[in-house]
């Protein structure tokens, strides 16, 4: 398995990876917009300095993908932070192989954030389903839990 930049060829592959992705967040319930995430593979693949969207492939297919960004706290001049906004892994392969994927691509982006003297990478999670898998994962690459997500739906 190899990581590297996400490229035109990569988006029907990254696509159906997504899709599994939000079949399991909490968002499921709300239609998959094609049109959004082509809006994002086009801001993806214009390659903007502080966007980044690494693909783990293996046997020459994509088996997982992240995205990305990096900037400022909102409350100080410091140093950039990256968000991660998705980490999904093709959930069709086997569950040792999604584990070292989803390793690949976090030290992906901690490479990259290194690049850009970033001081944070904050991953967020937004599934809700898979938690502790989700957390060991996370503390095998090496990050440490800081809070957690709520979610509270509009009534």
């Amino acid at each position: 398995m190899r990581v590297r930049l996400l490229e035109e060829g990569d988006t029907d592959a990254v696509r159906d990876i997504i899709k599994q992705h939000h079949s399991t967040t909490v968002f499921r319930d709300q239609a998959f917009s094609d049109w959004k995430l082509n809006e994002h593979f086009h801001a993806i693949l214009s390659h903007p300095p502080r966007m980044v969207c690494p693909v783990a492939v293996l046997e020459g297919k994509p088996v997982g993908v992240a995205w990305a960004v990096a900037d400022s706290y909102m409350l100080t001049d410091g140093p950039l932070f990256v968000t991660v906004h998705v980490i999904a892994v093709d959930l069709t392969v086997s569950a040792v192989r999604r584990a070292k994927v989803f390793l690949a691509l976090v030290a992906a982006i901690r490479q990259w954030a290194a690049t850009l003297n970033a001081s944070h990478s904050f991953i967020h999670v937004t599934t809700g389903s898979n938690v502790k898998a989700t957390d060991r994962l996370m503390k095998a690459a090496g990050a440490e839990f800081v809070g957690g997500a709520y979610v509270v739906k509009a009534t």
